[in-house]
This record gives structure tokens, sequence and C-alpha cells, in this order.
């Protein structure tokens, strides 16, 4: 049975949407507070900001949920771990002393540097709630997270994160416990700060084999999933990932949405999964980045795909920052308009 809480939250019948990274670069009034900060962490830790940003796509486009506007490495502050974002690289770590980090017996995890999003949680939802729609949380998970802390910038194939989890299993499973406890708690000041949903990004486990996956990607969330299920029983939990390997035990017991990346098609998955998650996707970005007649086609394919399902519209990854509003605005109205036949 479907978390009856997400019902609560989306009205299945009207066709639900929101985008991953609704709130960025493809919104000029984005660019324009964003050029106001000297660093991206600056402006993702000025509370004003964070709430006009993450309220921009909701005034713009009245999509069905906000996204706290962040960034899955920030958490990587409460470690003392400095990340800087470059344009046209994007985020660099400065890793050099990470090892002596997760190498220590006493590792302070100092949460207070996570202070402003919880903060901005709580006014963003001051908002939305009148405007009657969810708040979104999230947090990268303990390999995604590593990946980036382990290459500092990172490579194509990962060849870096994975040497190291073959070469000290100990050092790695040092670093995927902390960043463990780190993420569990996160997500649940995330939680108790106001957020209705929670999403865990586990962008590259993709690259992972069969047990390396199942050791320091699908294990870790599991364990981050059941705590927060304990904690907060009643905040449903979306999972994010570019893998497809979905045989993954007890792993959906905790998991209340799956949400796709453009590499599959979601209705081959309708009877493989649990009936009670629900399916959110998956449109690629780049069609939506081009738009015309092929968007249009493929997002009544995906609509139609899933007439019988719960189901949320999204993006298979990221908005990108060319987009065009006005693709956009098709987009959602072309969802919108979307009646099933079924």
């Amino acid at each position: 049975m479907v978390n009856s809480n997400i019902n609560n939250l989306f009205d299945f019948s009207k066709n639900p949407i929101w985008f991953m990274r609704q709130a960025g670069r493809y919104i000029e009034e984005y660019n324009i507070i964003k050029k106001k900060f000297t660093s991206f962490f600056d402006m993702c830790r000025d509370v004003s900001a964070v709430t006009e940003i993450t309220m921009m796509p909701i005034n713009k486009f009245n999509f069905d949920a906000g996204i706290i506007f962040s960034d899955i490495l920030i958490i990587l502050e409460a470690l003392n771990i400095d990340v800087e974002f470059v344009p046209a690289k994007g985020p660099i770590v400065h890793n050099k002393n990470y090892d002596n980090i997760f190498k220590s017996k006493d590792i302070n995890i100092n949460y207070g540097k996570l202070e402003p999003v919880y903060q901005s949680i709580k006014e963003v939802k001051s908002i939305l709630q009148t405007y009657q729609k969810p708040l979104i949380g999230f947090s990268g998970a303990p390999w995604t997270v590593a990946a980036y802390l382990i290459e500092g910038t990172i490579t194509k194939d990962l060849a870096v994160v994975k040497e190291l989890a073959y070469k000290d299993k100990a050092l790695m499973e040092k670093i995927i416990d902390v960043l463990n406890e780190l993420i569990i708690e996160h997500l649940s000041f995330q939680i108790k700060s106001g957020v209705d949903l929670i999403q865990i990004f586990d962008t590259h486990s993709n690259v992972l084999d069969y047990n390396l996956l199942e050791k320091y990607s699908v294990g870790p969330i599991r364990k981050i999933c059941k705590e927060l299920k304990k904690r907060h029983p009643k905040t449903p939990i979306s999972y994010f990932s570019k893998n497809i390997n979905y045989d993954l035990k007890d792993f959906f017991e905790y998991i209340d949405i799956i949400s796709f990346s453009s590499s599959v098609r979601m209705k081959k998955y309708i009877n493989i999964l649990p009936k009670k998650i629900v399916f959110q996707g998956n449109l690629d970005p780049i069609n939506l980045l081009v738009g015309g007649n092929q968007m249009v086609d493929e997002i009544l394919t995906i609509m139609d795909d899933m007439k019988e399902k719960e189901f949320i519209f999204n993006l298979g990854h990221g908005i990108l920052p060319k987009t065009p509003i006005s693709n956009v605005i098709k987009c959602i109205d072309v969802v919108k308009s979307f009646k099933s036949l079924a």
C-alpha cells in the first residue's frame, strides 16, 4: 500500500510534477541573486536567498512541490572539509587531509555548520503552507558523497574512489560509516525543521560492481532509511540512482518513491517493484532543452505508460542551465493536460 502521507502530499489525479534542480541557472532571476555572492556555499548559507530561490519555480511555474535549495556536498562542511564550485568545472573538494580526518579515533561532526539549511527549511515551510504544497529535503548517499570527497574532482569512470575501495577497505568502510551517521542526522534535522519528504541521491552508484554496490551503496542507504523510518515513520523517502539493478532484497521496505533516471522505461518495472512504490521521472533533460514535438511525444509516452500507476512527473536528472523557459511551460502544460483513457 502506498504510504498514506504521500497521498496527503500529492493528488495523483492531477498529474503532479516537479523537477530536480528546478531552482537553478535556467531562471534569469536566479542568476541575478547568484551574482550577489562570492561563492556558491555563501549563497546556500543565506536564509533569505535560499528562501527566495526555493520559492522561485513555485511562483513562476506552479510546480507541485518545492525542493529546498542546497547541495549534497554541503554536509562536508560539518567535517571541516572545504568545497569550491568552479564555473565550467563543477565542485572541487579540497581533500588533501581527508584520510587523516577519517583515521582519527574521535571525528568531530559540527552540525552547527549546517544550521542555515534547517533555518531555511523553516522559513520556506512557513511560506509553502499557504500554497498547500509539500517541501522536499535531500541528501547525497554515502557512496556518491564519498566519490566527490575522495576524487576531489570527479573523474569520468570514478577510478580514484573505486581504487581506494579495493585497496584500503578499512578506510573506505570508515568513510562510509561516518558519512552514514552524518547523513542520517542531516536528513532527520531536515524533517524536524519541516520538510515533508526526503530524496536520497546516489547518482554515482552505477559505476559499482554487484558486490561493491551492496557494500557501499545499497547497504548504507538501507541503514539510513531504516533509521529514518524508525524516527520519522510518516515521512516518505524517495530514492534516485542511475543504477538499474533493483534486485535488492528488503531494500524497498523503507523506500516509498523510486526516482528513475532517463536510461530506463519505467513501465517495465511496474510488475517488478512492490506495488506500494510511487514512480517518479524520467524525461531526459536534453529532451526538455530541445523541446518541440519530440519532447511532447516523449512526455505523452511517459504519461501513457504511467496512467495506471501512482506517478510524479519529473526529469531523469537535473534540469540543464540552457533550458528555455518556454519548454518548461510547455512540458508542464502537456503533463497537466494529459487525461488517462484507462
